[in-house]
């Protein structure tokens, strides 16, 4: 009986283990989607007025001093990652450039040119799109440093007095606690990915997302008196 226990725990392990890796490969094949259909699909002109918006909308809920931190921090990476690294300068200027070349892959390319430049301005918006967005990221964590840190002594306090309490729901509770912090940095990942239609909402999915954090690790820790 004790190893037919063993093989079907094993057994479960390793289930819930390819069910986490499937549910895994399809997140990242979503991003990949996503990341790719803005690319290829959005029009240069409306992705560029649709960032410019969602930084313009940071600057109302993080302040003026936070936004310039902001945006001076996107700017200082954008620069890192596409100027100073050399991919402007010898892969999106010589790809985007127009060419009189007779020869049939020149003229080729020529005629997918429209498509080369919504592809190389999309890819230059993304990257500050993302960039914007980590770096609004950090500054929510700042800001919420004091939050975060009134969550973790309660949560300190309440697994103390929580040690001399009787009853077992704490697994319940654990299990709970876990998957809505998945969903949440699903939900995060999801953000850094996907176009921002709301530019104005989208400037608080950050906090949101560090708000619920602060909390459900204030309550794991709460919970975690029940094991010990």
């Amino acid at each position: 009986m004790i190893y037919e226990n063993d093989s079907e725990d094993l057994y479960k392990d390793k289930s819930g283990e390819q069910n986490r890796k499937k549910e895994y490969s399809k997140l990242f094949i979503f991003i990949l989607f996503a990341l790719a259909a803005q690319v290829l699909a959005l029009n240069p002109t409306s992705f560029n007025k649709m960032l410019e918006n969602e930084v313009k909308a940071s600057y109302k809920a993080i302040g003026e001093k936070n936004w310039l931190n902001l945006t001076d921090a996107s700017h200082r990476h954008y620069n890192t990652i596409i100027v100073r690294s050399g991919f402007k300068q010898y892969f999106l200027d010589k790809v985007n450039r127009d060419t009189d070349d007779k020869n049939p892959l020149a003229r080729l390319t020529a005629k997918l040119l429209p498509l080369v430049k919504r592809v190389t301005n999309n890819i230059q918006t993304l990257t500050y799109q993302i960039l914007h967005r980590a770096n609004l990221l950090m500054i929510w964590l700042y800001i919420l440093v004091p939050f975060a840190l009134a969550q973790l002594i309660i949560g300190v306090y309440s697994w103390r007095i929580r040690a001399y309490t009787f009853g077992n729901k704490t697994k319940t509770r654990m299990l709970v606690i876990k998957k809505l912090t998945k969903g949440i940095l699903v939900g995060v990942i999801v953000y850094f990915a996907l176009p921002n239609f709301y530019p104005t909402a989208g400037a608080y999915i950050p906090f949101i997302a560090l708000l619920f954090a602060s909390f459900l690790t204030s309550r794991y820790i709460a919970t975690l008196q029940k094991h010990i």
